[in-house]
């Protein structure tokens, strides 16, 4: 081997670590102003290099043909969705540094991160034929008793379906039965690896993660406003025109003074009230918001209380400084080890972090970070619901729209009302017992297990939903079998480019050129930094192969149901929970060094919830994080010289 030359194992760490750094940092582009405006199509018309070709990738393969999405006005894409996207980056929403906390916004980044490159990885550079996969799916000898044949049945499942005829088979099976029994063991075991890592990563979000108990309590508090009955009541209505624009008043009506002239000409640009979806969302925010004000009102009466020309001086740099005086300060926090309190303290006229006890400086940061929240919760209500005109109504009626078609065929197939009231006993279901039960004072959370038990329990309504629609409704579902056709084939080797459409661009990123791009880079690099790159691939396939070691041993724990393993299978999870490691945290002192993530006491912060409680105590989610993700090697150099140059070629450059 020259040195020029890497293996199929290093080759496929180098593919690896390119798509998961490309991946996020497309995904944290979108924080800054403007990055919606370099995107591409179907945002702008032109087809020149997009800014962001992983993100633009996955789009244009996999959702812009969506059966009904395909169909949406181009005022959807170019207007509606790019101002709302582009106004949420302009709120300069918090970061976790000024937080001191792991944030929601953060949290969900990473989790999104973490799943999407799998599927940007797949269509770059394709899923490799395994002709004895292939073969054994065909026999269809597997035991989904057996946590092995679990495994293997997953991975030849993908070979029947990329590069055999598994797609048709599971629609016409679909349309025959709801049984999953009476589905071949091949898709009986894909199906439970499925479900398992679908509990791995509900367990992980609303359990684990250092937002798990403020998303828990979001879900709760919206799924109490939605008015189930007066839906389920709405879709029982015959005609399907008339259903249509029944459904659109409840969820759409808005009912104020403002409308009425605005309508008129009596006014122009008058906030015209929100639809119930707004309500729901600004309800459920405003809720946070009290508790969050409460609780900083308790911060300023108690008695480790910074004084009142601090608190003001961290009221005024939220509100009144620009983003690049936000940056500053987060700059000279980090190159000075000193926290963002006591770097905004040094840019005020105000007393010094001196002047603070230690105990003060502790309540300073923690009111800071109630303050950020509640200017986060009065900024997405703001763009969401109060903006004039009213985009997210108008996404909402053009989706409508668009989907008519499909919703007759559907309606026409489907008792609506009655899967209405299975999603509704699921969310139930889940949220009663994603909390912590036990005796008093011994509460112990939910193990992975209870999630897979769950969607056990819940599992025949979906199938039960497929079936009428491929059963009933035989146009509908030829629009979704030709879909999924189209889509797994992107994940063939040899590469594919996405069909031709009129809102976006052929795709210039495909699994042959790509490929061959990346390693005639790699062959172009002086020797000395192939040197270090190869000695990093080689570290990193260690990691790779330990990574999914250790997913296939809990999976094993989860269908063996020893209930021994505190966090569900999937590599995915220890990705997400790499990212949010790596985040840096302002120091906890105000002189001290920068945290990350990963560093004992960000993840208890994170986890209490608006009262100050901890639904799980600081032992028990240290003993579960410890072992959480193995350690990752470093790839700096691997990024720093391939980075850059691997984003140009995706984008055709």
């Amino acid at each position: 081997m020259t040195s020029s030359t890497l293996t199929s194992a290093q080759s496929a760490a180098l593919v690896d670590i390119l798509t998961h750094h490309e991946t996020y940092s497309e995904i944290e582009d979108f924080k800054a102003p403007g990055a919606i405006k370099h995107y591409g199509p179907p945002f702008q018309d032109s087809t020149s290099a997009s800014a962001t070709p992983v993100l633009q990738t996955l789009l244009s393969k996999f959702i812009l043909t969506l059966p009904g999405l395909r169909d949406v006005s181009q005022d959807f894409w170019k207007v509606r969705v790019s101002d709302l996207i582009e106004e949420l980056s302009q709120a300069e929403l918090s970061e976790s540094y000024d937080k001191g906390v792991l944030g929601i916004r953060k949290t969900l980044a990473t989790a999104i991160s973490a799943l999407i490159e799998y599927p940007a990885r797949g269509c770059l550079f394709g899923l490799p034929k395994r002709e004895e996969g292939l073969r054994k799916a065909e026999k269809d000898t597997y035991d989904i008793s057996k946590p092995d044949d679990v495994l293997k049945s997953w991975q030849d499942c993908l070979q029947a379906l990329v590069y055999g005829d598994l797609v048709d088979e599971l629609f016409e099976r679909a349309a025959e039965t709801d049984d999953l029994k009476k589905h071949p063991a091949l898709v009986q075991g894909m199906h439970e690896f499925v479900v398992v890592n679908i509990a791995s990563l509900m367990h992980y979000t609303l359990v684990l993660s250092p937002e798990g108990p403020t998303l828990l309590r979001m879900v709760e508090n919206v799924h109490r406003l939605i008015p189930y009955s007066v839906v389920r009541q709405t879709l029982k209505i015959g005609n399907v025109a008339t259903m249509i624009s029944a459904m659109m008043k409840v969820i759409l009506a808005k009912v104020s003074v403002a409308s009425v002239t605005n309508w008129i000409g009596l006014s122009s640009g008058a906030h015209e009230g929100m639809n119930l979806l707004q309500q729901i969302m600004s309800q459920v925010l405003s809720w946070d918001k009290r508790d969050l004000n409460s609780r900083a009102t308790k911060i300023e009466k108690s008695s480790t209380a910074p004084p009142k020309p601090v608190t003001a001086a961290l009221k005024d740099w939220i509100a009144n400084r620009s983003r690049a005086e936000h940056e500053e300060a987060r700059r000279q926090s980090k190159d000075q080890n000193m926290s963002i309190v006591a770097v905004i303290l040094s840019l005020s006229s105000g007393p010094s972090v001196d002047d603070l006890t230690a105990d003060q400086h502790a309540a300073a940061l923690e009111y800071l970070r109630i303050r950020l929240s509640v200017r986060d919760r009065d900024e997405i209500v703001r763009v969401l619901c109060h903006r004039n005109p009213d985009h997210l109504t108008a996404l909402i009626q053009d989706g409508v729209s668009a989907y008519t078609p499909m919703i007759r065929q559907v309606h026409e197939a489907v008792n609506l009302a009655d899967t209405v009231w299975d999603f509704e006993r699921f969310t139930t279901d889940m949220l009663k017992m994603s909390k912590p039960s036990g005796p008093k004072g011994q509460e112990k959370p939910p193990a992975v297990e209870d999630y897979v038990d769950l969607l056990h329990r819940h599992q025949s309504s979906s199938h039960k939903f497929l079936h009428q629609v491929a059963k009933n409704g035989k146009e509908v579902t030829s629009w979704w079998r030709d879909w999924v056709n189209m889509v797994i084939k992107q994940f063939c080797r040899q590469g594919t480019s996405a069909p031709k459409t009129d809102a976006v661009a052929d795709s210039k990123a495909t699994g042959t050129n790509v490929q061959a791009s990346v390693l005639k880079h790699f062959a172009g690099l002086p020797e000395k930094d192939q040197k270090a790159i190869t000695n990093e691939l080689t570290t990193y396939q260690t990691y790779l192969d330990d990574l999914h070691w250790a997913s296939a041993t809990r999976i094993t724990a989860v269908i063996n149901r020893t209930r021994s393993t505190p966090f569900g299978p999937g590599a995915f999870l220890a990705r997400w929970q790499s990212l949010l490691d790596a985040t840096t945290i302002t120091p906890a002192t105000a002189k001290g060094p920068v945290r990350l993530g990963a560093n004992k006491g960000v993840r208890e912060e994170g986890r209490q919830d608006i009262e100050g409680n901890e639904d799980v105590t600081e032992d028990e989610v240290e003993k579960t994080i410890e072992g959480s993700t193995l350690e990752v090697p470093s790839v700096e150099q691997t990024v720093k010289l391939m980075g850059g140059r691997f984003r140009e070629m995706l984008a055709g450059g």
